[in-house]
C-alpha cells in the first residue's frame, strides 16, 4: 500500500525523512528495497524534493492484531491518522479484547492494508482522546512529539473535595511503589513530574478540574491529586472513598501541528458532558 506525502518546501529527501524522525535504519531499508517514490518515480537518497512534489512510500505490512468487531467513536481521520474518543474500560492493546483489535477490524473493513500503530497510551479506565498512526512516517513523527511534549493535551477529572487554591501547579517527583505492584508514589528520588490544574466548577462535594501536564509520568494526575488530598472520584488505588465503576479521568483536548496537512489540528470533546452519566 502506498501513502502519499505532499511536500511544501525544497529539501533533500533524506533530510526530510530524518526531520520526520524516521530512524536511519528504516531510511536505509526503504531506499535499499526501492520503496520510496517522488511523483511516481523511484528515487535514491540524494534526491532533492521541491515544493508541490508528492513523496510516496510503499508499505508491505502484515496484520498485527486479530480483528474484532466493536464500536469506534472516531473524532478525526485522514490518510495518516485515526483519532478516537476511547470509552472507559478498554485497554489500548492486547492479544484480544483491546482497542487495537477493534481498530484492526476497522482497517480490514475499509481496505486499509496497514498494521495498527499508536504513539501513546492512556490507562484502561481513563476515557478520551487516543491517537493511532496509520503509517510508519506518521508514527515516527508523532512518537517524537509525544516524547518531547510538543503535543498539547488537556484532561478533566472529577476530584474529591473543594480546592482552596482554584488553580496552581503540583510538582512532586514520582516513582514506583515497591510495596504495591502497579502503583506509583511521590518521593524525592523519583522522576520529575509537573501538573498544572484549574478548577472549572464545583459539583456537590466534588470539583471538576482541568489538568495540563508538563511531564508524562505513569499515573501522574492520579498520583498528584491523591498527594494534595483530592483523589480522583472512583480511583480506589489512590485513596478515593467514593464507589464508582471506574475513576473519572478523561482526556478531552489535543492540539498539534500536522506536517502532512501543513496546519494545526485542534480537537475537543465537550467538557460539560464528559461525566454526565456517571455523576447523575
Amino acid at each position: 500500500m502506498k501513502i502519499d506525502y505532499p511536500i511544501y518546501e525544497k529539501i533533500n529527501i533524506k533530510d526530510y525523512l530524518l526531520r520526520c524522525h524516521l530512524s536511519k535504519s528504516n531510511i536505509y531499508k526503504l531506499f535499499f528495497e526501492k520503496k520510496i517514490y517522488v511523483n511516481g518515480i523511484n528515487v535514491k537518497d540524494n534526491y532533492i524534493l521541491n515544493e508541490n512534489d508528492i513523496l510516496s512510500i510503499e508499505y508491505d505490512e502484515l496484520e498485527n492484531y486479530k480483528p474484532e468487531k466493536g464500536i469506534l467513536d472516531i473524532i478525526y481521520e485522514d490518510e495518516y491518522l485515526l483519532i478516537i474518543n476511547k470509552q472507559s474500560g478498554i485497554i489500548i492493546h492486547d492479544d484480544i479484547n483491546s482497542l487495537a483489535n477493534i481498530v484492526s477490524n476497522y482497517y480490514k473493513e475499509n481496505n486499509i492494508n496497514l498494521s495498527v500503530k499508536y504513539p501513546h497510551r492512556i490507562d484502561k479506565d481513563t476515557s478520551g482522546i487516543i491517537v493511532f498512526c496509520k503509517d510508519l512516517l506518521s508514527l515516527s513523527y508523532f512518537s517524537y512529539l509525544f516524547d518531547v511534549h510538543e503535543i498539547k493535551r488537556k484532561y478533566l477529572a472529577l476530584c474529591e473535595g473543594h480546592f482552596i487554591n482554584k488553580k496552581g501547579k503540583i510538582s512532586y517527583s514520582i516513582g514506583k511503589d515497591r510495596h504495591i505492584n502497579g502503583k506509583m508514589i511521590c518521593y524525592k528520588g523519583g522522576s520529575t513530574a509537573i501538573t498544572n490544574y484549574k478548577v472549572i466548577k464545583e459539583i456537590g462535594n466534588n470539583s471538576l478540574v482541568e489538568f495540563i501536564l508538563e511531564t508524562g509520568r505513569t499515573h501522574q494526575i492520579r498520583v498528584h491529586t491523591a498527594k494534595i488530598g483530592h483523589p480522583i472520584v472512583g480511583d480506589f488505588l489512590y485513596g478515593s472513598k467514593i464507589k464508582m465503576n471506574r475513576f473519572l479521568l478523561h482526556s478531552y483536548y489535543i492540539s498539534f501541528f500536522h506536517p502532512f496537512k501543513n496546519r494545526e489540528i485542534i480537537l475537543t470533546i465537550d467538557p460539560d458532558n464528559v461525566f454526565e452519566s456517571e455523576v447523575n
